[in-house]
């Protein structure tokens, strides 16, 4: 399943100067003390100025704030300790993340299982991870912390997910469920491990499989949860900057050129169709599961919506209605989309492995479209749409996701060679999960002219 959630909370900030502390606490209207945050870089607390690292600029910021020049309602993240007050125990805290000091604690801004904000503390550099759902386990290989990972619920993707450590445990399970014999493996090795586990990470879609008894028995360990809505292109890009902060050393290299890039690929997207209206933009829907269309507040949407397209149940009221909520509906018959034909693309959100030869890659888009469900080949759900529908993976860096899906929205302005060099930007910088790949060996982006070609 998918869900949104927004790393938003609006908070009442009162600022009180106590002389003899130099403290400033941050208070809510209930005058209960709690550290209010809006991350939308790096989601750590003491990353004061909110950018890609924790640097000699975040105590530029702090000192002012406990000077009394600068105003802690712009700068929430200056409470490093998460503590809520700032004071000489967050500079002495932020001075051990700016020298990056192992066995320090640092507070992790991401989400709980109730899909709202939250800090975590956890131990820097982070080691030995427990990590669970495609969507969490890519973004740590993808910060190249792999050798760090201690045990997994499942591999399901032999190439793009090689780089696990491995002498992690696979804990068992599937990629949709944690049964209790895989739980019982994990509580098993959390025992075992000297140091301890340093952290268990899922994306926010899987988050209903931490229930609250598992919960407990994380809390039981002392086993830090950080949830994530990785989903989302635009999270992933900030969940893989965090994650290599957190790992440390090349890791924070690779997250900090991973994110960038994705931010110049943003940006981009925003100088040529942010400014559409609703009116101009090109209307989407999103699948996932082949035959599954993405319900209005499902993750996937606001990925497409990110590469400047407009969901289409904002301008189609009976679809709106009919796929409310933020999971997935699977069709109900081959004419389900038959009303539906004046959408502008359909976007099918398709993880698929990569490292494949030239006739595994023909196949591979063969079986996009003739897979069968139902006693249906794929495309029999979508007559009249083929030149509308296209696969994209969805094991692809965020960014490139972005790439691809604005092709497929303006192929006009962003065209396919354009989209395919933002991949090859993301093979070039070294992230593991693309090493010794190429162009040819990845399946990014299948349309009905790619079917046609690989049938020929």
């Amino acid at each position: 399943m998918n869900r949104t959630t927004t790393m938003i909370v609006a908070v009442v900030v009162v600022i009180i100067v106590v002389a003899a502390a130099a403290a400033i606490v941050l208070s809510n209207n209930d005058g209960e003390n709690r550290s209010s945050v809006n991350a939308s870089q790096l989601q750590i607390m003491g990353n004061a100025n909110d950018d890609y690292t924790i640097d000699d600029s975040d105590m530029e910021i702090l000192d002012s704030i406990l000077a009394g020049n600068a105003n802690i309602t712009e700068y929430p993240l200056a409470d490093a300790n998460d503590d809520g007050v700032v004071d000489e125990k967050d500079k002495a805290l932020l001075q051990d993340i700016i020298d990056r000091k192992q066995g320090i604690t640092i507070h992790v801004i991401c989400l709980g299982t109730d899909g709202k904000e939250t800090t975590v503390p956890c131990t820097y550099p982070l080691r030995n991870v427990v990590t669970y759902a495609t969507n969490m386990q890519l973004p740590v290989l993808y910060a190249n912390g792999g050798q760090y990972i201690a045990g997994y619920f499942t591999s399901t993707y032999e190439v793009a997910e090689a780089s696990i450590n491995d002498k992690a445990t696979d804990l068992g399970g599937s990629s949709r469920s944690i049964s209790d014999a895989a739980w019982a493996n994990f509580t098993q090795l959390a025992a075992g491990v000297s140091t301890g586990i340093g952290a268990f990470m899922t994306d926010y879609s899987a988050a209903d499989q931490i229930t609250d008894l598992r919960k407990a028995d994380l809390d039981a360990a002392g086993i830090p949860l950080i949830i994530y809505a990785s989903a989302d292109a635009e999270s992933e890009m900030t969940t893989v900057l965090t994650l290599g902060f957190l790992f440390g050393g090349e890791s924070e290299k690779m997250g900090v050129e991973y994110a960038q890039a994705g931010w110049d690929v943003l940006n981009k997207l925003k100088e040529s169709v942010g400014g559409l209206s609703d009116e101009e933009k090109v209307s989407y829907i999103c699948c996932t599961m082949w035959i599954y269309i993405c319900e209005n507040d499902s993750t996937y949407n606001t990925t497409a919506a990110s590469a400047g397209g407009i969901p289409y149940y904002k301008i189609n009221s009976d679809f709106a209605s009919r796929y409310s909520g933020d999971s997935s509906t699977k069709m109900s018959s081959v004419e389900a989309l038959s009303n539906y034909k004046d959408v502008g693309s359909i976007i099918s959100n398709r993880s698929m492995d990569w490292g494949l030869t030239a006739d595994k890659m023909d196949a591979m888009y063969i079986d996009c479209w003739e897979n069968e469900r139902d006693g249906h080949p794929i495309y029999e759900y979508f007559v009249g749409l083929e030149n509308k529908l296209v696969f994209i993976n969805n094991l692809l860096p965020g960014a490139v996701k972005l790439a691809y899906m604005a092709h497929a929205l303006y192929g006009d302005q962003f065209s396919l060679e354009w989209a395919n060099s933002v991949l090859q930007d993301y093979i070039d910088m070294g992230t593991a999960p693309l090493q010794n790949q190429t162009l040819d060996t990845i399946p990014a982006y299948v349309d009905y002219d790619a079917y046609q070609s690989a049938k020929a």
